[in-house]
């Protein structure tokens, strides 16, 4: 994917210097997660919704249930906006109008594609393995009423924009003479203890895949 050409709506118009349009830079970010929130319109009222994604070459995945309301409107032709945050510290400065956090963002704009049938498995799969890496294979195979009931959308990488704040406070000169504490709290999502289910048998013990995806401690990279 070649670098993005900012259009009107993704051209940071403060911060800029804080803004980046190359593809590198937006993958990592939408790699690191797997948690967006999209907004979308249901007549004429605006809706911000959660929900998982996946980034597969130059375009993201959503899925859900073939009712679900957010995604018969993606796909009714409108352009649905899509935000991707990770949140990395909280930074604390001198004067509450400097308080700020460290971030890592990403804003893309864009029309969903549905995903035919014969290529579903394969885009959900690949969704699952986002998740927990090496998931899939584990796991049994979808039913044919699974397949039917769930819609899969592609929306291409085509106008997005990067916003990252990186390092200490930004403070105004003279309380730098101050004895004001300031600095960053950094933030991470960590993985706590794997609890089984309580319908799992005794004999079924945690596979490799999810002890070596625990061990990596933190949950966003």
């Amino acid at each position: 994917m070649p670098p993005i050409a900012p259009a009107t709506r993704t051209t940071l118009a403060r911060g800029k210097d804080r803004a980046a349009y190359d593809a590198d830079s937006i993958n990592s970010i939408l790699d690191a997660s797997f948690l967006c929130h999209v907004g979308f319109i249901v007549d004429g009222e605006a809706r911000v919704i959660p929900t998982a994604y996946v980034r597969i070459d130059d375009a993201i995945y959503l899925h859900g249930h073939l009712k679900n309301q957010m995604m018969n409107a993606l796909l009714d032709g409108q352009i649905a906006c899509i935000s991707v945050t990770l949140l990395d510290g909280l930074v604390l400065a001198r004067s509450g109008f400097h308080h700020s956090v460290n971030y890592r963002s990403v804003t893309l704009f864009g029309r969903a594609e549905l995903v035919p049938a014969d290529k579903k498995v394969a885009k959900l799969d690949t969704m699952v393995n986002h998740l927990v890496p090496g998931r899939a294979p584990h796991l049994r195979e979808h039913t044919q009423q699974e397949l039917n009931a769930t819609l899969v959308v592609r929306i291409p990488i085509d106008e997005a924009a990067a916003k990252i704040r990186l390092g200490p406070p930004i403070d105004a000169d003279k309380d730098y003479d101050t004895d004001i504490w300031a600095g960053v709290v950094k933030v991470e999502t960590v993985l706590g203890e794997i609890d089984p289910c309580p319908r799992l048998k005794d004999t079924v013990q945690a596979p490799e895949h999810v002890l070596k995806f625990h061990e990596q401690g933190k949950l966003f990279q």
